[in-house]
C-alpha cells in the first residue's frame, strides 16, 4: 500500500508544473538549456591573455573546449578593408553560408550572443538561481567598458568584428550593426557616458553625410571615417532605434532630429531643401518599405511620445505599400547566382575549405551554399532566412494588430509543416530550427488561430526539438552545423537555447510564456 502522507509531502515540496511532456524526461528542454548556459560559464569564457573576462568565445574546438590554435602564425593577415580571412591556419572549416571575413575565430562577438544573455536572465527568473543574471550582467559591463573603441564609441561587435582574448585588442576594424539590441537599457543603467558615446559613434562615425542622411552600414572602428554609398534601411532602422534610447536617457532633442533625417532620407516621405531625394546619392525609392525599418520605426516611437502619432502614421502608410507590393507570395530572400565554371575553379583555389562537402560555391561572397536544404530551412549568414521573416511578421502583427501580418506568419508555419523536417541535415543551422520552434510556439498560443491548428504548431516544435537536441549536443553545447564538430556561435545556438527555453516554458509554465526570438531581422 502507498504511503499516503509521503505522496502528500512529496506534492508540498515538489515543484508544480503544468504541461504535457513525459514524465522521465519532464525538465528534459531546462536541463539542456542550463547545461548549455552552464558550460559557456564554466568552459566558454575569457581564459586567455592577460585580462580574463566573462565573455563567451565565439568559437571552441569541442573536445578541448577551448579556443582553436592557429598553426604557424599569431594573427591572421587583416585586408586594406578590415576583413580578417579567418580560413586555413589549422582553424574549423567554415559553416556552410558563411564567409571567412565574418567570423571571429579568436575572442567574443557579443551581438552573436543576444538571445543567450536573454535566456540567462530568463533562466534565473525561472530557477531562482541569480548565477546567470549575474553572469549577464558582468558580460555586458565588461563589454562596454573595454570593447569600445576609445576614438569613435563604436563597439567591437556586428557583422565582422569581435574582440580578442589573446591580444586584449578589437579583433578587424569594420563596425556593422548585425541585429536588433534589446539592452540599452542595461548599458544607461552601467556607464551613461559610454551608452551615449555609442549613439553619438552611430551618427558622427556611421553617417557620412549628415545634412540628407546618406551613410554607409560599414564604418571604421579605430578612427573617425565616416562613408556613404550603402544606406541600407535596415541599418537605418537599427541606428533609428539606438537614437530614440539615447533621446529617453538624456532627453537631448538632436537625437530626433537625427531620426527624423534618417526618416526622410530612407522613406522619401519628408521632402527637405537637402535630400537624396533632389541630390545624387544611393537612395532607392523601392527600400523605402524595408520592414525592418518598419518594425524597428514603430518601437523607437513609443520612447519619443511627442513624434509618436506621425511616426506611426508612417509605419502603417509603408505598410499598406509593402503589403501591395507583396501581393500572396512570402518567398526567402533570392538566393545568390551560381559563379560559371571559371569562377567556381578560381575561388576553389583561393578558399579549398569552401569547396568541401559538395557545396555549392556563390559569386561575390564568396562562401557556400547548401545544395541538400530546401529555402525553407537555407540559411547564411546576414539573413534570417525564412523563419526568421515570418518571426519579424509575426512582431508586426504584435506591434500593429494587423491580422494580416499574422496570416503572413501562418503561411510560412504551414510551408514548414508540410514539407517537413530536412532528410539530410547535415547543413542545417542552430539558428534555423531555433527560429523554426519559436515561430511554432508563438502562433500554437496565438487566439486568432484555431484550436487544431494550434495543435499542430506545438507538435512540430517539439518534434523540431527533439531533433536538434539529438543532431546538435556535443559536450554540452551544440555544433555550428548538422556535421561540424566545433561550436561557433555564427550559427545561431543562441536562438536555438532560447527557443529550448519557450518551449519549457510552453509546457510546463503556461501562464508564464516566454517571448519569441524578435531581434534576427
Amino acid at each position: 500500500m502507498v504511503n499516503r502522507t509521503f505522496i502528500l509531502i512529496a506534492a508540498l515540496v515538489l515543484p508544480c508544473y503544468a504541461g504535457d511532456e513525459d514524465a522521465p524526461g519532464q525538465h528534459r528542454y531546462l536541463d539542456v538549456v542550463k547545461t548549455f548556459v552552464e558550460t559557456m560559464m564554466d568552459r566558454g569564457t575569457d581564459r586567455y591573455g592577460k585580462v580574463q573576462s566573462p565573455l563567451f568565445a565565439a568559437m571552441l574546438d569541442l573536445d578541448t573546449m577551448s579556443l582553436p590554435k592557429p598553426t604557424d602564425i599569431d594573427e591572421l593577415p587583416q585586408r586594406q578593408s578590415g576583413h580578417v580571412k579567418a580560413i586555413g591556419y589549422g582553424l574549423p572549416d567554415p559553416p556552410v553560408g558563411i564567409r571567412p571575413g565574418d567570423r571571429a575565430p579568436f575572442g567574443n562577438n557579443l551581438e552573436h550572443d543576444i538571445m543567450l544573455l536573454r535566456t540567462m536572465y530568463e533562466l534565473s527568473a525561472v530557477t531562482g538561481d541569480k548565477k546567470y543574471a549575474d553572469h549577464a550582467d558582468s558580460t555586458l559591463r565588461f563589454w562596454l567598458t573595454h570593447c569600445q573603441s576609445p576614438e569613435t564609441g563604436l563597439m567591437a561587435g556586428g557583422e565582422h568584428m569581435s574582440w580578442d582574448f589573446r591580444h586584449e585588442k578589437a579583433y578587424g576594424n569594420i563596425h556593422e550593426v548585425f541585429r536588433r539590441f534589446p539592452f540599452y537599457d542595461k548599458l544607461y543603467g552601467i556607464s551613461p557616458h559610454r551608452a551615449l558615446r555609442l549613439a553619438d559613434g552611430l551618427w558622427l562615425s556611421q553617417i557620412g553625410n549628415k545634412k540628407v542622411g546618406d551613410f554607409s552600414r560599414h564604418a571604421d572602428w579605430k578612427s573617425y571615417n565616416a562613408h556613404t554609398g550603402a544606406a541600407y534601411p535596415r541599418h537605418a532602422g537599427f541606428y533609428i532605434w539606438a537614437y530614440a534610447n539615447a533621446y529617453v536617457q538624456s532627453r537631448d532633442p538632436k537625437y530626433i532630429e537625427r531620426i527624423e533625417v534618417l526618416i526622410e532620407s530612407r522613406t522619401g516621405r519628408r521632402l527637405q531643401p537637402e535630400s537624396l531625394l533632389v541630390q545624387a546619392g544611393s537612395f532607392k525609392p523601392e527600400h523605402s518599405t524595408d520592414p525592418t525599418l518598419r518594425v524597428m520605426l514603430w518601437d523607437a516611437a513609443e520612447l519619443a511620445p511627442r513624434r509618436r502619432a506621425a511616426w506611426r502614421k508612417l509605419v502603417r502608410e509603408l505598410d499598406e505599400k509593402a503589403l501591395a507590393a507583396l501581393g500572396r507570395q512570402r518567398e526567402a530572400r533570392p538566393a545568390p547566382e551560381e559563379a560559371n565554371p571559371v569562377e567556381q575553379e578560381k575561388l576553389a583555389k583561393l578558399y579549398p575549405q569552401l569547396a568541401r562537402f559538395s557545396r555549392r560555391i556563390v559569386p561575390r561572397w564568396p562562401g557556400t551554399e547548401s545544395t541538400t536544404l530546401s529555402a525553407l530551412w537555407r540559411l547564411r549568414y546576414g539573413s534570417a532566412g525564412v523563419s526568421g521573416a515570418a518571426l519579424r511578421d509575426f512582431t508586426h502583427y504584435r506591434q500593429t494588430k494587423d491580422n494580416r501580418f499574422l496570416r503572413l506568419a501562418e503561411q510560412v508555419a504551414d510551408r514548414y509543416i508540410e514539407e517537413g523536417i530536412p532528410e539530410k541535415k547535415d547543413d542545417l543551422w542552430p539558428k534555423a530550427c531555433g527560429q523554426v520552434i519559436s515561430l511554432m510556439l508563438v502562433l500554437a498560443h496565438e487566439n486568432g488561430i484555431p484550436e487544431a491548428k494550434q495543435k499542430r504548431y506545438k507538435a512540430f516544435a517539439r518534434q523540431v526539438a527533439d531533433m536538434s537536441i539529438g543532431l546538435f549536443s556535443k559536450n554540452g553545447l551544440f555544433r555550428a552545423d548538422g556535421q561540424a564538430r566545433h561550436y561557433e556561435a555564427i550559427t545561431g545556438a543562441d536562438d536555438l537555447v532560447w527557443a529550448l527555453l519557450q518551449l519549457h516554458s510552453a509546457l510546463k509554465r503556461p501562464n508564464q510564456l516566454l517571448g519569441h526570438i524578435d531581434v534576427n531581422f
